[in-house]
């Protein structure tokens, strides 16, 4: 019976797991040139020949199907997009360099990285479908890092009836913190045989 005493002890020097904390925002961006100063574009390391400023709004889902409510929801903040496009067809599976700054009422969020084409005719010749998936390079100092998606509309050619814009997440984590280790008897029962 004397190993009980010293299996405990070593049970207690094992390192102790982690937990994440992550938030997440959803959010989508409609092209608007009055939101912010293009000129922003110019932080972007790469030679942006497209700039897109956007306002961003809160989405809402119907909750039995998650599908998007369609009305207006609150314009929740700003957004600066710098794009270098160097296959103007934009065919499909091209990618393009993406440098974006979102201004959220709880700060500032910048990503880098690639989108990549995935459509040029649907819903119809010259709409352009896009994803991104970004790494976030400047968040708020609650975080440690994290990363943003896109599901995106591009319309390079102004045709009527269809907006430049995204649904966006956000998806932040939150510095580690050690796991309180369970107590004595709550969860399950600790048995040790004889």
């Amino acid at each position: 019976m004397r190993w009980i005493p010293c299996f405990v002890v070593m049970v207690f020097a094992l390192p102790v797991p982690v937990l994440a904390g992550e938030v997440v925002y959803q959010f989508r961006s409609q092209e608007d040139p009055q939101a912010v100063d293009a000129k922003g574009c110019d932080r972007a390391p790469f030679r942006a020949n497209v700039r897109l400023p956007a306002s961003l709004y809160a989405v809402r889902t119907e909750a039995d199907n998650a599908r998007l409510v369609r009305e207006d929801t609150a314009r929740v903040g700003t957004a600066l997009a710098c794009v270098r496009i160097e296959d103007p067809t934009f065919a499909e599976g091209s990618q393009a360099e993406f440098y974006v700054r979102f201004d959220l009422p709880e700060g500032r969020f910048t990503a880098l990285g690639r989108c990549t084409m995935v459509s040029n005719t649907v819903p119809r010749t010259g709409v352009v479908l896009a994803h991104c998936g970004l790494r976030l390079t400047e968040f708020p100092a609650a975080y440690v890092g994290g990363f943003a998606t896109s599901a995106s509309v591009f319309n390079p050619q102004r045709l009527p009836g269809f907006n430049t814009g995204s649904l966006w997440t956000l998806r932040v984590f939150e510095p580690l913190r050690p796991e309180a280790p369970p107590k004595a008897g709550a969860g399950q029962a600790n048995t040790l045989a004889p």
